[in-house]
């Protein structure tokens, strides 16, 4: 913007310039007196003065003799104010384009971090896809026997382990924790023999409970199970708790399980 008011400017200059060299190149009218042609007769050229002399307004008297060289000065009246006024409102065009390109600007900007942004999550789901984040586990309680009943909340251990991968069931806690924010399916079951009582627990995330099983029998062996579609954070942690009180039996042939595997990443 500057560039073109500079230009403007630099013309309107040049035209004022080419008006003054014209105006000194064309000389105005002029006309020369009688008496300056007689040089040679000072008495003549008095007599012509003093004729002269008295007189409000001096009349200026032309001879044959008079050589009269008359040239007309071309009006050299730029237009300035037009050009002024056109410089303002190009200089106020130019201010709002700039002005439309500044917000263009934060518009592609603010495009530009949400692609940034989305690139980055298509590439971290593209790699949980590619097995980065693979998670499944199975487990049973492996012992023979009868655990409770117990007069608190108890949380069972796993230990016989079917199926690890990626690591996060641990067989010493018995507690499965989420590797990666995302969507995940959970199940049991629970086996107890007959005219042992009643059977119950629930299974957990981050010690709250989520869904449980319960059965009463008085002669007949009990089994139960239930599962659950759970949205975990990062670290969050799952596991199967035997209620007070209650009792769960196993004799080898894996009847009491703990199983759960990723859906998918979110």
């Amino acid at each position: 913007m500057e560039t073109i008011s500079v230009m403007m400017v630099v013309c309107l200059l040049a035209g004022l310039s080419e008006c003054q060299t014209g105006g000194e190149n064309n000389p105005t009218k002029i006309t020369r007196l009688p008496y300056e042609d007689l040089e040679d007769n000072s008495v003549e050229k008095d007599a012509f003065q003093n004729s002269n002399q008295g007189l409000e307004t001096p009349a200026i008297l032309t001879t044959s003799s008079t050589t009269t060289k008359t040239t007309t000065q071309p009006s050299c009246e730029p237009p300035i104010y037009t050009v002024l006024k056109e410089l303002g409102a190009l200089e106020e065009r130019l201010a709002a384009t700039v002005t439309a390109m500044e917000e263009t600007n934060k518009k592609l900007e603010a495009n530009e971090k949400k692609l940034t942004a989305l690139d980055g999550r298509v590439t971290e789901l593209s790699a949980l896809d590619q097995g980065h984040h693979r998670v499944a586990f199975s487990a049973t309680l492996g012992n023979d026997g009868t655990i409770g009943p117990v007069n608190i909340d108890y949380s069972l251990v796993y230990r016989n382990v079917l199926s690890n991968i990626g690591g996060h069931y641990s067989p010493v806690t018995g507690f499965f924790t989420a590797p990666v924010q995302g969507v995940y399916y959970f199940t049991y079951t629970s086996f107890s023999w007959g005219g042992d009582g009643t059977s119950g627990g629930s299974l957990y995330q981050n010690g709250n409970k989520i869904v449980s099983w319960y059965g009463h029998v008085s002669s007949n062996d009990l089994t139960g199970s239930n599962s659950a579609i759970l949205q975990l954070q990062v670290g969050d942690s799952v596991n199967v708790r035997l209620w007070k009180d209650m009792k769960i039996s196993e004799n080898g042939n894996n009847y009491c399980s703990f199983s759960g595997y990723l859906l998918f990443p979110v």
